[in-house]
């Protein structure tokens, strides 16, 4: 009776349905992906060059709103640019140049704006054409954020 009892719920586990997806994050702006300059280009090793994120073009003193619930995590200056970084569920994301009139630890909402496209240092230079950078990191290293928005497929390998 215990072999069939398990059976059964096996057999039902089994129709249920799996999803490895992740949840479809919030725009940062409008049609976002109409504007993306550079895609995400991972390094070879975790210390070589790469594109480690994507370029949103993006007008002066335009916001951004929070794709994900979270909490601000960083607002500060770093090098020569501002940068605002989100995390949420083990994850952090980052836009630069960006300011914020939040403070660390502030709650933020999905859609939430949250940050506006300012002008860095006078030293900086653009790698794009009026830009702000988004980055996507776990523990693990950075992902490209166009997977949280179901636009990527899964790697394969071919014949």
């Amino acid at each position: 009776m215990i072999k069939f009892l398990t059976l059964l719920v096996l057999a039902f586990i089994a129709q249920q349905p799996t999803s490895n997806e992740p949840a479809v994050w919030a725009e940062p702006i409008p049609l976002f992906t109409d504007q993306i300059q550079e895609h995400y280009s991972g390094p070879a090793t975790q210390y070589a060059a790469g594109h480690r994120g994507i370029d949103i073009k993006i007008a002066p003193n335009q916001t951004l709103k929070s794709p994900v619930a979270g909490r601000i995590a960083f607002a500060d200056l770093v090098v020569d640019r501002m940068v605002v970084t989100i995390e949420s569920e083990g994850k952090k994301l980052s836009f630069e140049p960006a300011c914020t009139d939040l403070e660390v630890g502030d709650p933020i909402r999905a859609g939430q704006e949250f940050a506006w496209h300012c002008a860095p240092e006078a030293d900086y230079q653009y790698h794009c054409e009026s830009c702000v950078h988004f980055s996507a990191r776990t523990k693990f290293g950075y992902l490209s954020p166009m997977y949280f928005y179901g636009t990527l497929s899964p790697s394969s390998l071919s014949a």
